[in-house]
């Protein structure tokens, strides 16, 4: 006899042992269905001397685990009177109820997507700060940076349609100084292609790509340097932007976030610099803590 993991095996059963069935990894799941690994508890346990079987835990295949069914149970010895079906029964009655279980995780599943699309926030606001770094290579008048750090701000609006797609507008500010008096100031205003799921009731994943305009601009401000005192060069380019994040939604309307942005803008290289730099421009990663208000 087969016991399915809710059903209670009679007091007079003795325990005799018990049997774990799962595959050694990467098994492709036609070859390691249920139906397939509760035949392979059950041949154990009359090779061990007993008639009944209780599925103590039935786990079923997934991307963070196997790609198995498994089987945990124990194995009994029951008094014969008490067997009231034999071996091919039981496996047919089990595959039968399996069928089911399917049937109904399925139907889970499905709802569960339905409910996290309608859950899913449709326009959001968003505004983010934290410190940034420049990745890429910096010159000033008196020595070569190879990163620098600074302090950034970013502002968005997004548009969700019920598949999770949406369209945005993004703003993002850098800003930092340098010792020698060189100061850098950067704005970015594009739109943006969105995507978002919900990871559960309250966890979202948020992801946005763009492309727009990029303004740099760099001054010295140091009045000891006569010859570079007060000036300013500026340019307007294209910029390129990736944003990727987690939310927390604290209520339906307001949620938390940790979000990182990626952000490129090439610039025109001065004339007598030839092949010494691959790119000539920013490269910059910014995280930053966001509060989002869900409208």
């Amino acid at each position: 006899m087969i016991f399915k993991t809710t059903e209670a095996v009679p007091a007079s059963a003795q325990v005799i042992g018990t049997v774990k069935v799962k595959d050694g990894g990467l098994t492709p799941t036609k070859d390691c269905l249920f139906p397939n690994m509760l035949a392979l508890a059950v041949k154990k346990t009359a090779e061990s001397g007993g008639n009944a079987f209780h599925i103590d835990e039935h786990r079923y295949p997934g991307f963070h685990g196997s790609t198995c069914h498994r089987v945990w149970g124990t194995m009994y010895l029951m008094p014969d009177s008490l067997i009231t079906s034999d071996t091919r029964s039981a496996l047919g009655n089990l595959e039968a109820y399996e069928e089911d279980q399917v049937q109904e995780r399925a139907s889970k599943m499905i709802t569960d997507i339905r409910d996290r699309r309608l859950n899913n926030p449709r326009d959001i606001l968003r505004i983010g700060a934290g410190p940034a770094w420049i990745v890429s290579k910096i010159e000033t008048y008196k020595r070569l940076y190879n990163s620098k750090g600074g302090f950034s701000l970013s502002a968005d609006y997004q548009h969700l349609w019920g598949s999770g797609i949406g369209i945005g507008a993004n703003y993002l500010y850098y800003g930092t100084s340098f010792d020698d008096g060189f100061n850098i100031r950067m704005h970015y205003f594009g739109p943006s292609f969105v995507t978002s799921l919900m990871l559960g009731q309250k966890w979202r994943w948020v992801s946005s790509i763009g492309v727009g305009y990029a303004h740099y601009k760099e001054n010295v401000t140091d009045s000891r340097l006569d010859a570079y005192a007060n000036s300013m060069v500026s340019s307007g380019r294209v910029g390129f932007m990736v944003k990727t994040g987690f939310e927390y939604m604290l209520s339906r309307n307001v949620g938390i976030g940790l979000q990182i942005d990626y952000f490129v803008m090439s610039l025109k290289k001065p004339e007598g610099l030839g092949d010494k730099y691959d790119f000539y421009g920013i490269k910059r990663i910014d995280p930053q803590i966001s509060l989002q208000y869900y409208l």
